[in-house]
């Protein structure tokens, strides 16, 4: 009984990981949200995510969404951001380096057609650049996922860029 039991969990479990094994190029849209458009020099300036499935076909994503630098390892990254100053100048990305290790099973989720799955708070932007001085900043967010394998779910690991957001800073 105990056999047939494992045998059926295995055979159920296997299925189910062999489901959205694959997105179809340009099948996920990422979404990166201001709070609003324009701050004052010491406003905090929150920001959040959503990965949407456009496709047809069921995907598996990472949904923890763990910011890095774009030039931190892809294990330590599922979100970057490629920052534009006023002058046009790529920002660089001023937090510590943080090893987060494997993402909790929770964080991978079956995302139907039409389906999003959106970060669980917002973040202060200010944590990991720069954006005081005046002008006009373009923020574009990069979700690239390392992770699945290691709990038997393929889930999506092409890199998907959001749309450019444009964000003011006023004096």
């Amino acid at each position: 009984m105990r056999l047939l039991c494992i045998i059926i969990f295995l055979a159920v479990f296997l299925s189910a990981s062999c489901v959205g094994a694959a997105a179809e190029k340009g099948s996920l849209q990422l979404t990166v949200t201001f709070d609003k458009e324009e701050y004052k020099a010491n406003d905090p300036v929150s920001v959040s995510f959503a990965l949407k499935n456009t496709g047809k076909e069921p995907v598996y994503v990472n949904k923890r969404f763990q910011i890095a630098s774009k030039d931190s390892p892809k294990e330590d990254r599922e979100i970057y951001f490629i920052a534009m100053s006023p002058k046009g100048e790529e920002m660089p990305y001023k937090a510590q380096p943080y090893k987060p290790g494997l993402p909790k099973s929770d964080y991978f989720v079956l995302l139907k057609p039409g389906e999003e799955a959106a970060s669980e708070h917002k973040m202060n932007f200010k944590a990991f650049f720069e954006v005081n001085a005046p002008g006009e900043y373009k923020i574009t967010a990069v979700y690239q996922n390392a992770y699945g394998k290691e709990i038997g779910v393929d889930a999506v690991k092409e890199e998907i860029k959001s749309k450019p957001v444009m964000i003011k800073i006023s004096e």
